[in-house]
């Protein structure tokens, strides 16, 4: 590995995003010239000033070069790009006397006002190189210097024009994959209900790392006769776990819905139909069934298959709706469940959440869980500022996703 490359590769290797990449490929290769100009290509032919750099810092550019984050369409087709693309390894190299020719030619009015902005910044040698991967131009670099190019440099040149582009690739192709999944992710998490009687809030945040999709998600919804509260957590996070999660949640709506069933019988029905579909899918789930009584009480009604338990806020103290939990969904789909009950009062709240809340690498998780107690019971507000406050509290930098629903008796 030649050292330029070497060293492009060291600049370059912590950069997920194609903007900060073209920055510090810059910064890199100015080191190397007197100036340095790095685009971003996007679809559909369009082009973005990234970094725009000299010795000394900031370059100050001629209007005919575009300033720092100037847009431009159609560049595969006007300008100078579509000459450095048809070029061999995408490199095209101008001195002075082509530079003077351009800028005089008549035929491409853009090419030319880039050629004489050239010149107005005293250059005599300049390289543009384009970065180009799977055939699709993704970069463009463009090298000047007063004097003359250092031949070392040209021989590196395509070496590291490869890296970069394939590193652009990696990086475009993140981005889409995370947009796709967050896209999908926020198409699953419902709109809450309005309901008289109840406040609801409700929040999902991805992981710190990795795609922005996963498997956990919130579900609230009104049916004839009650309120239908859900919060899961399917196996995994990638963007199987976000379909898996879409057909259990599908699947558990359709139970929960028709025929009135308690939450045990809804995790049972569900846990069988899942077997007979073959959704090959495990999950943990509290299903709860929240009913209007007199005197602006409501009874829930909940079930707990493997899932971290509710958390009931009343009268100023902080306690776990703790019975044992039924086992998971996946394992077994004939394992006995069981439907446990609380009255809630006016004021009253409870906070369903899936573990990513308390779950974190080297630390204890029922000092986790004392600390979500702890943080709730001292926090006065509505379902809304007690969901920021506990995501505050436990939820940065989370290596699971989050899924939080909060469901509290109005007064």
């Amino acid at each position: 590995m030649t050292d330029l490359l070497a060293r492009t590769v060291r600049a370059t290797a912590a950069a997920a995003e194609a903007d900060v990449l073209l920055t510090r490929a810059a910064e890199l290769l100015v080191t190397e010239v007197d100036w340095v100009l790095a685009d971003r290509v996007d679809e559909p032919d369009l082009v973005t000033r990234v970094a725009a750099l000299c010795a000394d810092g900031p370059l100050d550019l001629p209007e005919e070069l575009g300033r720092p984050t100037t847009r431009r369409s159609s560049a595969s087709s006007v300008g100078i790009l579509p000459s450095v693309l048809s070029s061999p390894g995408h490199l095209l190299r101008l001195g002075a006397e082509d530079l003077r020719r351009i800028a005089a030619q008549e035929l491409d009015r853009h090419a030319a006002r880039q050629a004489a902005g050239m010149l107005a910044r005293g250059v005599a040698d300049v390289v543009i190189v384009g970065l180009v991967a799977r055939g699709m131009p993704l970069g463009v670099l463009v090298l000047g210097v007063r004097d003359r190019l250092p031949d070392d440099l040209l021989r590196e040149l395509p070496d590291v024009a490869s890296h970069l582009a394939v590193a652009l690739d990696a990086a475009r192709l993140v981005t889409l994959q995370n947009v796709v999944a967050r896209t999908m992710q926020e198409s699953l998490l419902p709109a809450l209900p309005a309901v008289p009687g109840l406040e609801l809030a409700a929040r999902y945040v991805p992981a710190a790392r990795g795609l922005d999709v996963g498997g956990d998600w919130y579900d609230a919804f009104r049916t004839q006769d009650d309120v239908v509260l859900v919060i899961g957590d399917v196996t995994g996070h990638d963007l199987a776990a976000a379909a898996r999660m879409a057909d259990l949640r599908n699947l558990l709506r359709a139970h929960a819905v028709h025929g009135g069933l308690a939450p045990d019988e809804v995790l049972s029905a569900l846990a069988a139909t899942a077997a007979a579909l073959g959704l090959d899918v495990s999950a943990t789930v509290t299903v709860g069934r929240l009913a209007a009584e007199d005197e602006g009480r409501w009874r829930l009604r909940w079930c707990n298959a493997g899932h971290p338990p509710p958390l009931l806020l009343s009268q100023g103290e902080a306690s776990w709706l703790a019975p044992p939990p039924d086992l998971m969904l996946g394992i077994d789909e004939s394992s006995p469940r069981t439907t446990h009950e609380v009255v809630l009062q006016t004021g009253d709240a409870v906070v369903l959440f899936t573990d990513g809340l308390v779950e974190q690498r080297g630390s204890d998780l029922d000092a986790r869980l004392e600390e979500l107690r702890v943080a709730a019971r001292d926090c006065t507000g509505r379902p809304d500022g007690l969901a920021e406050h506990l995501l505050r509290t436990l939820g940065g930098g989370a290596a699971d996703d989050v899924a939080l629903l909060v469901v509290r008796v109005g007064d």
